[in-house]
């Protein structure tokens, strides 16, 4: 017969009342899996749990882990923009440096440039004044060759007039004596005095006679060894008579010349100190 509505209603109501019937009906209608469900779900339920935990814990660490990538970021971009900066700042400086070598190099340039020039014009002056030396050193030469044998013969002429005015008597020609290393002996003669003896004659020729005239001939032959040794090897000894010839004097002249205790010759003035006996071997005045 048919299972119908009232039939089901009953059916329920007995399990109802008989719960144990419920039990045996679920364990015939639901399968294994089926009844172990509840199991399952709660096991489900608390790995879902744990998935949850786990989830909102990996979502804290990726929302730490996007703040430390922001800052991360943030600083990545603070450090471009300081590395541009101080690019821009390093080119510019870098192009101030270049202007500054290309400007000190110009300026180099420049000034070598100047330099070069003036050694140019140096040498040039150095060029023209050999030249001018030159053609003064030749000026010299010839009016030397007119002038020396003219300054000679007034020399001769003004010895020749003290001695015969001393009452003496020039005894050879008036010569001079290069001396090795040293220079000219400009005059050389011997003469014999009023009194019978005999004496050589030193003469230095100047222009104009100063105290270092004076002085520089007796130190240079007078009181020189060499000059001394050269005289002898010419036939010189002692005395002899030093006299500086010049046709004009220093006003200092004549204190040199009578301290040195040497003869002052002037052409137009004559011998204004009479000289001193010397000893070219003691390299000092004779004592009378």
């Amino acid at each position: 017969m048919a299972f119908t509505v009232r039939d089901f209603e009953d059916f329920v109501r007995l399990l109802d009342k008989h719960p144990h019937w419920l039990e045996a009906l679920r364990q015939r209608l639901l399968t294994k899996e089926l009844l172990q469900s509840p199991k399952t779900l709660r096991g489900l339920s608390i790995r879902v749990g744990k998935i949850d935990k786990s989830l909102r814990s990996l979502a804290e660490s990726v929302k730490t882990l996007s703040e430390s990538v922001a800052a991360l970021t943030e600083a990545q971009r603070r450090h471009y923009e300081e590395f541009v900066a101080y690019r821009a700042e390093t080119d510019r400086r870098f192009a101030e440096l270049r202007e500054e070598v290309a400007a000190a190099r110009a300026e180099a340039d420049r000034r070598f440039a100047e330099l070069a020039e003036a050694q140019r014009r140096t040498d040039e002056q150095l060029q023209e004044l050999i030249r001018a030396q030159a053609q003064m050193q030749a000026t010299l030469s010839r009016f030397g060759q007119v002038i020396g044998p003219a300054v000679e013969e007034r020399m001769i002429r003004a010895l020749r007039e003290w001695v015969e005015g001393q009452g003496g008597v020039m005894l050879e020609p008036v010569f001079s004596i290069a001396l090795d290393g040293i220079g000219e002996i400009d005059g050389v003669t011997r003469i014999r005095l009023r009194d019978g003896a005999e004496a050589w004659v030193l003469i230095s020729v100047k222009t104009k006679v100063w105290p270092r005239a004076i002085r520089d001939f007796v130190d240079a032959i007078l009181r020189n060894p060499t000059a001394v040794a050269g005289l002898r090897s010419e036939g010189i000894g002692d005395p002899v008579l030093p006299i500086v010839f010049g046709f004009t004097l220093d006003r200092h002249a004549m204190d040199a010349a009578q301290r040195a205790r040497v003869g002052l010759l002037i052409s137009a003035q004559g011998m204004l100190v009479p000289p001193t006996l010397w000893s070219l071997e003691k390299g000092a005045p004779i004592e009378e």
